[in-house]
């Protein structure tokens, strides 16, 4: 979920980045036009096709790709305009606020507009309350969370009345990506006027890098397969789809990375590869099966941490936090409501140092004990309250115990 004054996403060590592609030229697999082939000359070798006539099947309600027939009968390669024209009908731009008003932006995209199901990143929605879906006509509509699992950075939202305009992507196969393929950014990012109302739909395009790319990201948790590709990401695409060139869902956007001070880096944007993705959207969030979510949203804390939040009150608190000999942590800064650990009395504003009695300083140290901990069974958690750096809570501890969230 990004903000819209300032952003903490990917590159960042608060928070992190996503975006939406699609592939506008070439065909991939055996006998297929190679990467040079123009979309023109495509569409007229089979002038009678329709730009979304492109063969699909139904699996539990959702439309996914069938092989594609080859010479004539081979589907047109989408204009960057056709391209375009699928976002409209089935990315839309997503707003929620925290229970301290920070409001935040991201993007989904609709996988099954019958159900009224769609998909995003978890950290798109995490925390969230009063979340809307806006797509580019204007229609509009409240979401609430399916299922979501932050491990994964997957979630899945209904849309309380499906927007008449929605229309469900198809979902195509990441394996059949390839270096090389072009590649199509859509996507609502933030605008000069700071006002998530005034977000469009917005295109840019690119190549893959590479697949089947793991990343770890300082920040986030690790992703053992994304497709790496230089489609420029703006902030505000997080969640939304990665499209080939006939339309289909081949990855769902990520982060990017900026690299580090000393070695900034440029054009590397990471998206989860569909192929790994829809066994976990399908099997467990499109049932309401949250994984791995233990109830609060949470930055990484590091020496300096609070002063790039707040350069007027952040000093003092990072110096009391070293003077206590503290290095690490997460620090919370929503908690689900209703989740049993808000129950438990964890809130935003603690830092937490363990879980089950484990050291924890970063997302891919939590997800890796979340990942281990059987629904139903008692959580143990550990930290500070971090209220403020003169306040009389400021540094006394806690420890807290709760039933572990999901089906058991």
């Amino acid at each position: 979920m990004q903000p819209h004054q300032k952003n903490h996403l990917s590159g960042s060590p608060a928070a992190w980045l996503a975006v939406i592609v699609l592939v506008v030229t070439g065909c991939a697999g055996n006998g297929t036009p190679n990467q040079n082939q123009t979309s023109e000359a495509s569409h007229a070798a089979n002038p009678t096709a329709a730009a979304t006539d492109v063969p699909h099947h139904s699996e539990g309600g959702l439309k996914v790709g069938d092989p594609l027939p080859q010479g004539d009968a081979h589907p047109a390669t989408l204009t960057p305009q056709e391209v375009y024209a699928v976002g409209e009908k089935s990315v839309f731009a997503i707003e929620g606020r925290r229970a301290d008003d920070f409001v935040g932006t991201g993007t989904g995209w609709v996988i099954d507009e019958a159900s009224g199901n769609a998909v995003t990143n978890a950290h798109v929605v995490q925390g969230m309350t009063a979340i809307s879906g806006r797509f580019n006509n204007g229609d509009k509509a409240s979401l609430h969370v399916v299922a979501a699992d932050p491990c994964t950075d997957l979630a899945v939202v209904h849309f309380s009345a499906m927007p008449e305009v929605a229309e469900s992507l198809i979902l195509g196969k990441s394996a059949d990506v390839k270096p090389g393929d072009s590649v199509t950014v859509l996507g609502f990012p933030g605008t000069l006027t700071n006002n998530p109302s005034e977000q469009k739909l917005i295109i840019t395009a690119g190549l893959v890098n590479a697949t089947k790319v793991p990343a770890r990201p300082q920040g986030a948790p690790e992703f053992k397969d994304t497709i790496q590709h230089g489609a420029t990401i703006n902030y505000g695409n997080s969640g939304g789809p990665l499209l080939d060139h006939h339309g289909r869902v081949i990855g769902i956007n990520t982060l990017t990375n900026f690299g580090s001070q000393n070695a900034p880096a440029q054009g590397q944007f990471y998206s989860i590869s569909i192929d790994s993705a829809k066994t976990e959207i399908v099997e467990k969030l499109m049932k309401g099966q949250s994984q791995n979510d233990l109830g609060w949203a949470a930055d990484e804390y590091y020496p300096g941490y609070f002063s790039t939040l707040d350069q007027a009150r952040g000093p003092a608190l990072d110096a009391r936090l070293a003077s206590q000999g503290i290095k690490g942590g997460l620090y919370v800064k929503a908690v689900a409501p209703g989740s049993e650990a808000q129950k438990a009395g964890i809130s935003a504003g603690m830092l937490i140092t363990k879980i089950q009695s484990t050291s924890t300083s970063t997302i891919a140290e939590m997800c890796a004990i979340a990942q281990s901990i059987l629904p139903g069974t008692a959580v143990e958690v550990d930290g500070l309250h971090l209220l403020a750096s003169n306040g009389e809570h400021f540094s006394t501890s806690f420890h807290v115990t709760f039933t572990a969230p999901g089906k058991h």
